[in-house]
């Protein structure tokens, strides 16, 4: 059903999301660049996200695991899409026959998918990932590389590591960074030989490190608009690429001395009025903000009055011009105090994780010129 749920929805703004790209490809100096979509885009739809990209000419797509990668392959049938997490030997044949290109995480994991490969008579596509300091899955040693290497029924079409640090200024951490660099280029010399491509760069990396080099780029975050660090400026223009809104659902004029929402944390000091927002921390909008968040409704500010609920929350707008049916914007593009990083800032937590907490039931519409192009209803 391609109708759109006026309760709370996502606008994925597809203009911003095509200058992204194509000011991430200019910072990538004519270098590959791999969109990361996992986690269904960061919350945005992977849908939505990659039949945007494909059309701006990125061919290569990174999901976290293979239930990712068989849903990408459905929007994308062309495309290169490389699993980044852990695939296990029950799914390796949905592995070739979706021909994706799987991690290998270490010698033993590697061989699993030689076996594989070697029982079926399927050369498996992998990607070696080097551990070079997030200490997380990868290889350590040259001579892990050159075992996996030597492997029949493998065809290794990349070898990548992850950096740590890449979107920090301190001295330590840019040294930390290139350090993880030369980790990188001595473990995977004889791979460069052989002709197969290495890479580093994530959205740090891309952002801050462009000598680093390599023979693709990761874009993460900053395709979505967001900041890897609010710490630092941003040296592209980058816009938010989703707007979280709702539609005020109910307007009520209460006395002083009522208290508002679970546990009683909000109590009026005076009369006033309130807007009753369906959307909650069952939409992804964080309980933290509870009487500390905003909302703005025809651009005037009003602060959110007591907890957030699971499905709703209420907004003082007292002296504003409010209706039924009007918009409360909620994350936005535009201004400052709710964009995303921001928010995230006052939560103590990062715009990757906000993004990611907007729920199923909420609707993604894509939109182009201010108008609704098309929309993923999940349930």
């Amino acid at each position: 059903m391609n109708k759109l749920l006026r309760r709370v929805w996502a606008e994925i703004d597809l203009d911003a999301l095509d200058n992204n790209i194509r000011l991430i490809k200019q910072a990538a100096a004519g270098k590959p660049v791999m969109a990361v979509v996992k986690a269904d885009a960061y919350g945005h739809s992977a849908h939505i996200i990659a039949s945007e990209l494909w059309k701006e000419g990125v061919w290569s797509y990174a999901v976290s695991n293979i239930l990712e990668a068989i849903d990408l392959r459905r929007t994308l049938p062309e495309a290169q899409i490389v699993i980044f997490g852990y695939c296990d030997p029950e799914w390796q044949q949905e592995i070739a026959d979706g021909n994706f290109e799987q991690t290998a995480a270490n010698a033993d994991h590697a061989k699993m998918i030689a076996d594989f490969g070697r029982q079926h008579g399927i050369k498996m596509k992998v990607h070696i990932k080097v551990n070079t300091g997030m200490n997380r899955v990868g290889i350590d040693t040259a001579e892990e590389l050159a075992e996996i290497m030597r492997l029949d029924w493998l065809d290794i079409k990349g070898v990548y590591t992850h950096f740590a640090a890449a979107d920090s200024d301190i001295a330590s951490d840019i040294e930390y960074t290139r350090m993880q660099q030369r980790k990188l280029d001595e473990i995977a010399a004889e791979a460069r030989r052989a002709g197969i491509p290495v890479y580093s760069r994530n959205s740090g990396g891309i952002l801050y490190h462009g000598d680093l080099g390599g023979d693709m780029v990761r874009s993460g975050i900053i395709t979505y608009g967001c900041m890897p660090n609010t710490a630092l400026d941003v040296p592209i223009a980058i816009k938010p690429v989703m707007r979280l809104r709702a539609a005020v659902c109910q307007l009520k004029t209460v006395p002083a001395g009522t208290a508002v929402s679970y546990g009683r944390t909000f109590v009026t000091d005076r009369e006033t009025v309130l807007a009753v927002i369906p959307a909650g921390y069952a939409d992804g909008y964080s309980r933290g903000l509870s009487n500390k968040g905003v909302v703005y409704i025809n651009g005037q500010r009003a602060p959110i009055a007591g907890r957030v609920c699971m499905d709703q929350m209420m907004a003082d707008v007292t002296g504003l011009d409010v209706k039924v049916g009007d918009t409360a914007e909620l994350y936005s593009d535009t201004i400052d105090e709710i964009k995303v990083d921001n928010i995230a800032d006052m939560l103590g937590t990062i715009g990757y994780e906000l993004l990611c907490l907007v729920s199923k039931r909420v609707p993604r519409a894509s939109v182009r010129n201010g108008k609704i192009t098309e929309v993923i209803n999940y349930i």
